[in-house]
């Protein structure tokens, strides 16, 4: 029998993926924490706990994903020739190639918040990727050559995402759990309210995504 490898513990690299979670909630949710907000955290469970603490919303224990899907349904419905809208249904098929940057941008404007759900093809992500890697190495031969190098690389990455056309998720489905993630308190009827548990079942959900644990693993986890 193997040896059980115990909890994984977070140390160097570890600290920084929290660092980038706890970012993540800043940002897309408002989130503001004092200065030693997590300085006394030693757990987990504890840092769940932190990062939830700016919630002051009406508890409301109704579903957030059900609530997302039919809001997007009712909007996509407009823009989908009369197809039948289920989470397994496949965003290609919807929305075609030819419109879809206008169309998903009217999509966003009647949901009221950006979905993200672009890329561009991975020929011209590996482009931006080499022009990138060129800018680096131009560094040690000519500092005037980097900076044109880096001037294209800015000016191809805004070309390129501006005209991306590719989903980074496949059905509606995935869609709607995308929104949730990113944009939780707009994909529900009521904004003004939250479902604490959900929410909580959230934030885990990010965060072992983030680090690379199952969320067992991640709530077992020990600080070093």
């Amino acid at each position: 029998m193997g040896k059980d490898k115990g909890p994984y513990v977070f140390e160097g690299e570890g600290y920084e993926d929290l660092e980038l979670a706890i970012m993540h909630f800043e940002k897309d949710y408002g989130f503001t924490y004092a200065n030693d907000a997590f300085t006394n955290v030693k757990s987990i469970a504890e840092l769940i706990d932190v990062i939830c603490a700016p919630i002051s919303k009406e508890n409301k224990e109704d579903c957030t994903s059900q609530q997302a899907f039919y809001k997007l349904k009712s909007v996509l419905q407009k823009y989908a020739d009369g197809a039948v809208i289920t989470p397994s249904s496949q965003l290609e098929n919807l929305i075609s190639r030819e419109n879809r940057i206008a169309t998903i941008g009217s999509i966003e404007s009647e949901l009221g918040f950006e979905l993200k759900v672009l890329k561009p093809t991975a020929e011209l992500s590996l482009f931006l990727w080499l022009v990138f890697l060129g800018t680096v190495v131009s560094v040690f031969i000519s500092m005037y050559f980097a900076m044109l190098i880096g001037f294209i690389w800015l000016l191809s990455y805004w070309i390129i995402y501006s005209n991306a056309k590719e989903f980074k998720v496949e059905t509606v489905g995935e869609l709607v759990k995308q929104m949730v993630m990113n944009n939780y308190f707009k994909s529900r009827r009521d904004p003004n309210t939250i479902n604490e548990q959900e929410f909580r079942k959230m934030v885990i959900s990010f965060i072992a995504d983030l680090v690379g644990l199952t969320e067992e693993e991640l709530l077992e986890a020990q600080f070093g």
